[in-house]
């Protein structure tokens, strides 16, 4: 039985997900693809295991907004692989109109993924630590007033991260989390954006537009660097860490 790291990723049929599996079974992870696109997924695995063989990939169906389909996703990948050690929320949608299903996929589901992380992979749970990886975007940081939902979401994400990632919780658990947080990438995101934004905006032709393999070497940066609470912000001009304002943090509450 290989003792080679496992990580789970959810949305990691197709876009940066994919991207992603592909960078940590290269690194000789073995990886989960969690995907409600259940066929996709399974296709994109049979292509993986032909590359890195049938016991190192394996796919569960997820949908990240429910409680119990996390829990089944961890169950199931411990009785496959009988470890986790990374956890990548990275399922998301664009959309400034399901405004509803848009929270709850890109806030509810990392919010619902970091609780079971914890719970799973926790020390204090009998678990052995780990990383959590959250796809947030640069959209965390800066606003953009075409999409002030998916600003509002992807904000959301950054601060669970940071708040996770205090050394309140790293005491009990060994958990890192992290955020990785990129401009705006070539993926299916943005078709699917496009169709419901405004025709003007077309995300898909604006300039620089970052590749998914791209944004995946920077979420292989956090596993190597774990820096807990960290928040990795990608552009075409590199990988760059944004902290938190010295003067905030030195805010009395």
């Amino acid at each position: 039985m290989s003792d080679s790291s496992v990580a789970i990723v959810t949305g990691g049929a197709q876009g940066l997900g994919a991207a992603i599996c592909i960078e940590l079974l290269k690194k000789g992870y073995r990886v989960c693809i969690a995907d409600i696109q259940e066929s996709t997924a399974k296709q994109f695995a049979k292509e993986q295991q032909l590359t890195y063989g049938k016991e190192n990939v394996m796919v569960v169906s997820c949908d990240v907004t429910k409680q119990t389909d996390y829990a089944r996703l961890f169950d199931e990948t411990l009785a496959a692989f009988h470890r986790v050690d990374v956890l990548v929320n990275n399922a998301g949608i664009l959309t400034e109109v399901e405004l509803q299903k848009m929270l709850d996929i890109n806030l509810l589901g990392p919010i619902i993924g970091c609780q079971t992380a914890l719970q799973y992979m926790g020390k204090s749970n009998g678990g052995n630590g780990g990383v959590v990886i959250n796809t947030a975007s640069i959209a965390g940081f800066l606003p953009f007033p075409e999409i002030p939902v998916y600003v509002a979401s992807k904000h959301g994400v950054v601060g669970l991260t940071r708040s996770c990632g205090l050394p309140f919780h790293f005491k009990k658990d060994e958990v890192i989390f992290t955020a990785l947080c990129p401009s705006f990438s070539d993926t299916r995101l943005l078709d699917t954006a496009n169709k419901t934004l405004d025709p003007q905006l077309d995300f898909s032709k604006r300039p620089n537009l970052l590749s998914p393999e791209y944004v995946a070497k920077g979420a292989m940066k956090l596993l190597e660097d774990k820096i807990n609470g960290s928040t990795l912000v990608v552009t075409h001009d590199g990988y760059l860490y944004v902290e938190i304002q010295e003067k905030l943090k030195n805010l009395t509450l």
